[in-house]
């Protein structure tokens, strides 16, 4: 039984969605509540979100979730948040969105953010952060707000991360940590712990030391909520907001990869492997680098793979159930449905291949014209044949990154721990053990993986659990041994996928540029 104050209120805030979990001090997930989350897309490229959507679609969840769960409004202790990193929204002192929020996949930093990195600074970017500004982070962001919202700049009190700002509206305190910050490229992560920002990278990307947050240590709370936050979410007003997190990190904990040894693997909107490193390190080569963690001395290894299960999403919701007038409504179980359709298709989809990089390929090539595309489609091609294809090409995405992931941890898998929503398919969590070659261990509630990883990083750091308990706290819903014949046939098919990729970026150009 939960004990008085024990329980966790885990907030994870992804890029198309929010979950909210009430979470034990066992690890177990009493109940959850999630929302769907729109995304705006302008016509010069930009894709924005309502930060103000994301506060009251959290105090519903959060309402829902504690009433569902069976405690108390004082039995919630503590709060965690997690979110999705490198989107930038500007607000005001007391934590209040003054606009959108420019989210990671906008495109239009690269038009606007000044040209900070050169060949002359470039490795010295790299040799004191980990990466060099591409305008595609905080820095490029930024400059969107400054050209295209110069009122809205001159306003901001500070740029902050997904996360940050959330746990600003929960405490009325604007700050941010070394890990949070990464995405603004603007502290020296050679130290892990560092709580200033570097002179010398603010002076080569000319952003406003003022109009950043002020850094505090990672790993200790943010402050105690708000009463009106408390009343928002239905919890105590004693409760405690745990330090804020990139949810890579809360995804390698919540699969269990808490050391350079084991290896995690997210597929929900996007797929994410990650784990955990005693040092910094990079291949920016392959799309890897690593970024200090609120972990103890570690460093968290992350890869972003691209699209995951977004990927299913627009087979369902674009091609299948299209809400075109065309077909029928999409019904309640049409993921359920396709999986289970996919699932009578021979491996190999009798010969048709998706090719995934439905916004650009990322780890471990990137090109950012390259798009999706179904190959090999024969006059006997039908839907269940696309739809085993699509969980196939996300697989052998996953299999094409892993070598590379696994040379820079320096070390040899010899199991995957497999979370976020598209765990909850033995399908998806079979197919990438036959792409892999090694066991895929399907977590258990894996709908709420990086809301578990966020309670058990809480957990951690207020000195309840260790490191080795954390990983006892995940349940595992299946393993997933690979077939080797199975195995044989992704084997052939991944070097196909790898040079279509490659002979294929020309022609993305062409069409793209």
């Amino acid at each position: 039984m939960t004990s008085r104050a024990s329980a966790v209120l885990a907030i994870d805030l992804g890029t198309t969605g929010v979950k909210v979990a009430v979470i034990d001090d066992s690890g177990s997930v009493l109940a959850g509540a999630g929302e769907v989350l729109p995304l705006i897309f302008t016509d010069d490229g930009g894709v924005e979100q309502d930060a103000h959507g994301w506060w009251a679609a959290i105090g519903r969840c959060g309402r829902r979730a504690v009433a569902a769960s069976g405690l108390q409004p004082a039995d919630i202790g503590t709060v965690a948040v997690t979110s999705q990193y490198t989107s930038t929204v500007a607000v005001d002192a007391a934590g209040l969105p003054l606009a959108n929020t420019v989210m990671w996949m906008d495109g239009r930093g690269r038009r606007h953010h000044r040209s900070v990195a050169t060949a002359a600074n470039r490795a010295r970017w790299i040799e004191l952060h980990g990466m060099a500004p591409s305008g595609n982070d905080d820095i490029g962001h930024v400059a969107v707000i400054r050209d295209l919202w110069p009122e809205v700049y001159a306003a901001a009190a500070a740029f902050l991360e997904p996360m940050d700002a959330i746990a600003a509206r929960l405490t009325g305190h604007v700050t941010a940590t070394q890990n949070t910050m990464f995405p603004m490229l603007s502290v020296d992560n050679r130290t892990w712990g560092s709580t200033e920002y570097s002179d010398e990278l603010l002076a080569m990307s000319a952003l406003d030391i003022d109009k950043l947050p002020r850094l505090v240590p990672m790993g200790q709370p943010r402050g105690t909520i708000t009463s009106a936050a408390a009343e928002h979410l239905g919890i105590s007003p004693l409760a405690v907001v745990a330090d804020a997190t990139i949810d890579s990190v809360t995804s390698a904990i919540g699969t269990g990869a808490t050391d350079s040894s084991r290896c995690g693997l997210i597929i929900g909107t996007t797929t994410v492997m990650a784990t955990h490193l005693p040092d910094k390190r990079h291949d920016l080569a392959h799309g890897l680098t690593s970024a200090p963690s609120p972990l103890s001395g570690s460093y968290f290894l992350v890869a972003e793979n691209g699209v995951g299960g977004k990927a299913l999403d627009v087979l369902v919701n674009n091609i299948i159930y299209p809400d075109d007038g065309l077909g029928e409504p999409a019904p309640p179980d049409a993921f359920e449905r396709v999986l289970s359709v996919a699932a009578t298709a021979p491996r190999g989809a009798n010969g048709v291949m998706f090719l995934p990089w439905l916004i650009g390929s990322l780890a471990p090539s990137y090109h950012a014209r390259t798009r999706a595309a179904f190959v090999n489609l024969g006059l006997g091609s039908n839907r269940a044949d696309m739809a085993r294809a699509v969980v196939e090409g996300v697989a052998l995405n996953a299999a094409w990154l892993l070598p590379h992931f696994s040379a820079l941890a320096g070390a040899t898998y010899d199991e995957v721990g497999f979370g976020g929503g598209g765990a909850g398919s033995p399908l998806w969590g079979q197919c990438l053990a036959d792409c892999f070659g090694i066991p895929v261990r399907r977590l258990a509630d894996s709908s709420s993986t990086n809301a578990r990883g966020a309670a058990l990083v809480a957990m951690i750091a207020d000195g309840r659990i260790t490191l080795d308990e954390s990983r006892a706290m995940l349940p595992s819903a299946e393993v997933h041994d690979p077939d080797p014949a199975a195995h044989a046939v992704y084997q052939r098919l991944l070097p196909q996928f790898i040079d279509f990729h490659d002979r294929a970026a020309p022609f993305y150009d062409a069409l793209n540029s």
